[in-house]
């Protein structure tokens, strides 16, 4: 059997997949590591009440910002012990005159203070509220997002442990409404099923912006968060990862997120969010492989990296083997001065069973299930059901091929602005 780089190449991606598939399912099921505070019994109701700062940073939210604010004055928390600071990061539009609207109106016994700035980055607006903030706990809110009223009696009690610098919520799409919001309704169920199976190695790579709390203090002492950075929720938890800070994931407080609605404005975040995540790896490099940070410096480190790689690489091989398979029939409707009716007229079907690849094939099969598997599984994890938005084949569909698809368009138009060395903007 000839074997051509392009098949060894199939062939090394495939085991990889298949080497990190096997892993995680281990980590799925193994007791090994160390498991959240509530899988150990250890979680406890909230004994007092520590004053809690939320910042949500705004540009051109007028439409979103008001039910942002609300979900956190509705907090299942004593309201004077918590304030709201939003950073109207220069929008252009009514942001600025919709908050202070809502805050001339509306009679919160919460505490809400509106900053005006220069458009300056999320980074920024984020320190000038961070060094003014009063409460031992901080969570950042985006403002197209919602927080469910238990959210701080669920997350507030991780901090225990004071070894713990942030807690991760349960991150979910909200009111998915055409076809594109659905399949990231489903990317989000699946990519909580892998911060789960994250978090039991202390492998959280990411704090996402929609509500993660963090110990103020920590952040403070660490100078804040990195005002050049367009992926800030990502890097400053790479940073607590770096000073063995402890990051927790939990399922039992909720945060809804706007998804992008065109895929236009979805490829612009994936670019960012993605390129964020190679140029921080590149930054924090030293963790790669170091044994002093165990499997996040083993696992998760090289992984960021290694994804977009196989993406690119898998994405390559698929256009050169259509490449081939269409020059190959050019060649031959030119032999035959293209009568394309005869060659119909003549064409036999042969098959030989010897010479099927049942090797990649049952690579192929075997990633395939456990694809099925996670998907399951995730849903059972975050407590959601597959038709909670209608009839889901399309969705699933959409998400399985054409998403994939276009994750690895993403992370080609990524490694051209890394050759061409263009910075990212937001």
């Amino acid at each position: 059997m000839n074997t051509s780089g392009t098949d060894i190449i199939i062939i090394v991606t495939y085991f990889l997949l298949l080497f990190l598939s096997i892993f995680w399912l281990l980590v799925l099921f193994s007791s090994s590591g160390r498991d959240s505070l509530k899988e150990k019994g250890r979680k406890k109701k909230l004994d007092h009440f520590p004053f809690f700062t939320t910042i949500i940073p705004a540009y051109n939210e007028e439409h979103s910002i008001v039910e942002t604010i609300q979900s956190v004055v509705h907090l299942d928390y004593p309201k004077e012990k918590m304030e709201v600071i939003i950073v109207n990061d220069g929008s252009t539009d009514r942001t600025q005159e919709v908050v202070e609207q809502y805050i001339r109106e509306i009679h919160s016994d919460v505490k809400i203070t509106l900053i005006n700035q220069e458009n300056q980055g999320k980074g920024k607006a984020m320190n000038r509220a961070l060094f003014q903030a009063k409460g031992e706990y901080f969570a950042c809110l985006d403002a197209d997002s919602s927080v469910h009223a238990n959210a701080l009696q669920e997350m507030l009690p991780y901090f225990a442990d004071q070894e713990v610098a942030a807690v991760c919520p349960l991150l979910k799409v909200k009111k998915p409404k055409n076809l594109l919001q659905k399949v990231q309704w489903y990317e989000y169920v699946i990519n909580m099923f892998y911060k789960h199976l994250n978090a039991k190695i202390d492998c959280v790579h990411v704090t996402p912006g929609p509500f993660s709390i963090y110990r103020t203090k920590i952040i403070q002492d660490l100078g804040g968060y990195d005002e050049h950075n367009i992926t800030e929720d990502l890097e400053i938890a790479i940073r607590l990862q770096k000073h063995q800070y402890k990051i927790i994931q939990t399922f039992d407080a909720i945060v809804e997120t706007t998804a992008p609605e065109t895929w236009k404005e979805l490829f612009n975040q994936r670019i960012r969010w993605y390129k964020g995540s190679v140029e921080n790896s590149i930054a924090y490099r030293n963790l790669i492989f170091n044994k002093k940070y165990g499997d996040f410096g083993f696992i998760r480190m090289p992984t960021i990296i290694a994804s977009g790689i196989i993406a690119v690489v898998l994405l390559a091989v698929l256009g050169e083997q259509l490449i081939m398979k269409l020059l190959n029939l050019f060649t031959t409707l030119k032999a035959i001065n293209f009568d394309v009716i005869t060659l119909l007229k003549n064409y036999s079907f042969h098959f030989n069973l010897l010479s099927m690849p049942f090797f990649k094939f049952a690579i192929a099969v075997t990633l395939v299930g456990i694809s099925f598997f996670v998907m399951i599984y995730s849903f059972k994890i975050v407590q959601e059901k597959i038709t909670n938005h209608g009839k889901t084949w399309l969705s699933v569909i959409t998400y399985l091929s054409i998403y994939s698809l276009f994750i690895s368009i993403v992370w080609v138009q990524i490694a051209i602005l890394f050759i061409r060395k263009k910075k990212n903007t937001w």
